[in-house]
């Protein structure tokens, strides 16, 4: 009885699945043959616009109650899209109903990304300029690139809430008809072909690996870029096979006080692939003139105003080393900088009262030595062609963790022999005459207490033929001296940026803005005071960042600090 019970109710799911599966090549045989869902209208107006600035100010004067948006004059119209045949996967007419949108001038080569801009466009934005609005504009048009086909195009973010934004300004932007929303996924199919797929850059663990390895994209968002740089070779590498190498990207980002993602920047912009450009709210034709007037007249600092609404690259609000500036306001090199064509190296003729006779030292030298690491710091001097002025590069940076003195000292001649071929040795083991030497100043040295490095410090330097001084001696004295912190700070100020808007103190870096003092500059830039106003406030641990301005500073200090208290800098 059981067996025929269990015989009855299988052959009752088989007829069930029999059953379904029919009705369900019913239902495609009957969409199939039903045309009105096959002809989607995939058309959009892209309206150019600009404010109508003598009507807006006269508006905003006369008081009373305004619209949403200032007036504005239409500078040209883009017809995009047409009417979509799902079932061939191409545009075959024009556009009966097409959607509505508007940009700015500034957005609208964005938006466009036409072959004759590079692949990769990063955006700088500032509140209210439209940088998500424009994400998504774009996305619409790498669609209409792959029109019939099911490849990929990519949204990145740092986090899965910014998607939400990008997601949002879809559905405010898109028709409802032109796509299916994945969740599971976390995709947009769209009716033309093409599958949108928003990924977060967030790795939940090493063992997971990156999130976005695996896909394979012909296009690319990626949203607050400043948040996720780190993930973009992955990025990039998932448009290998986009149909001749035409792999375009749309990166938004904002002002981050980041050493790395500035480091990231800059490399972008002497790349050809890239083009950086601005999106700012104070040149968008949808927001009134009065409105930012608002802001600026009320409580804002001056820092927040550049960093939120002119998008510029600030510093930290109590930035200890202030007068740092890696470009200036034009664009022009600031204190990063290659060593210009030219120069002039005057290392050996600034160093000549500290040398032996016979002896020529052709590199400076600053070592700050630490509990933890080990740092010295490479200087040398150039005279800029048709100038008198000396102004010092930062070359190279050499930093020893959790290791002894001696193997520090090790690692600093080899490097000064194979970038300089400075501190050789003949065939005997001894000094060789003929090649330039190396002047080291370092951090004072103490009898006592645990604050600063005793004499044996010294010594270790000493065996290996190498000149070292203090950084400073008390006047007439062969006795080491103290440099108190906030002089010390004022004079890597005064070097970097004087009254007279003269750059002294310099980082090398190579073409493509590669710093060749790296750790320096994140500390230049990083560093801050406390509430108390003090600097090098931070514990002494592996993540203290004052070793390498410490030693810039105790290298410059024996020959700067009389010429800045002279003013004979000029």
């Amino acid at each position: 009885m059981r067996r025929s019970v269990v015989v009855v109710l299988a052959a009752a799911v088989l007829v069930s699945s029999l059953a379904w599966k029919r009705r369900a090549v019913e239902r495609k045989i009957e969409a199939d043959a039903d045309e009105t869902d096959r002809y989607v209208d995939m058309g959009v107006t892209l309206t150019v616009v600009e404010m109508d600035r003598e009507r807006a100010n006269a508006m905003e004067r006369a008081g009373g109650w305004l619209p949403d948006v200032p007036p504005v004059v239409v500078v040209r119209t883009h017809d995009l899209g047409g009417m979509l045949d799902t079932w061939k996967g191409e545009i075959v007419g024009p556009s009966v109903n097409p959607r509505q949108w508007r940009c700015s001038p500034q957005q609208e080569p964005l938006i466009l990304h036409d072959d004759d801009l590079p692949l990769w466009l990063l955006v700088q934005g500032s509140e209210g300029g439209g940088k998500t609005t424009t994400g998504a504009m774009w996305l619409y048009m790498r669609a209409l690139e792959h029109v019939g086909t099911e490849r990929e195009i990519g949204v990145t973010a740092p986090v899965t809430k910014r998607l939400g934004h990008i997601r949002k300004a879809i559905r405010k932007l898109w028709d409802p008809k032109w796509y299916r929303w994945k969740e599971r996924d976390q995709a947009y199919q769209l009716r033309a072909g093409p599958i949108i797929q928003l990924v977060s850059a967030h790795q939940q663990s090493e063992d997971e690996g990156s999130p976005i390895q695996g896909a394979n994209w012909v296009a690319c968002l990626s949203d607050e870029l400043q948040d996720h740089h780190e993930r973009n070779d992955d990025i990039n590498s998932r448009g290998r096979d986009a149909p001749g190498k035409r792999y375009k990207r749309l990166c938004t980002s904002t002002f981050k006080d980041s050493t790395e993602w500035r480091n990231f920047r800059d490399a972008a912009s002497k790349a050809k692939s890239w083009r950086l450009t601005k999106l700012l709210g104070l040149e968008s034709p949808f927001q009134w003139p009065g409105w930012w007037e608002t802001i600026r007249t009320g409580t804002i600092t001056d820092r927040e105003w550049q960093r939120r609404f002119l998008a510029m690259d600030v510093g930290p609000e109590a930035q200890l080393y202030h007068c740092w500036s890696r470009k200036l306001e034009d664009g022009s090199p600031g204190n990063l900088r290659p060593i210009p064509l030219g120069a002039e190296d005057v290392t050996a003729e600034q160093l000549a009262p500290y040398a032996s006779p016979g002896e020529r030292l052709t590199i400076l030298v600053g070592h700050d030595p630490g509990k933890r690491q080990h740092v010295s710091m490479f200087l040398k001097a150039y005279r800029f062609r048709g100038e008198k002025l000396i102004r010092w590069f930062v070359v190279a940076e050499v930093t020893t963790v959790d290791a002894t003195i001696e193997k520090h000292v090790t690692d600093v001649i080899a490097r000064a022999r194979s970038k300089w071929h400075a501190h050789q040795v003949d065939r005997r083991g001894q000094a060789d005459p003929t090649s330039g030497r190396m002047l080291v100043r370092a951090d004072p040295h103490t009898r006592s207490g645990d604050e600063h490095p005793d004499a044996t410090m010294y010594t270790v330097w000493r065996a290996q033929g190498i000149k070292i001084r203090a950084a400073a001696y008390k006047p007439g004295s062969t006795e080491p001296g103290v440099i108190k912190r906030e002089a010390r700070f004022n004079l890597m100020n005064a070097l970097l940026c004087d009254v007279n808007g003269n750059r002294r103190l310099l980082v090398a870096c190579d073409d493509t803005g590669h710093a060749a003092a790296p750790m320096l500059v994140k500390a230049l830039e990083s560093m801050e005071r406390n509430a108390e106003d003090r600097g090098e406030h931070e514990k002494k641990n592996g993540s203290d960042l004052s070793h390498w301005p410490a030693a810039v500073g105790y290298a410059l200090w024996q020959i700067e600090h009389p010429r800045i208290a002279m003013g004979a800098a000029s």
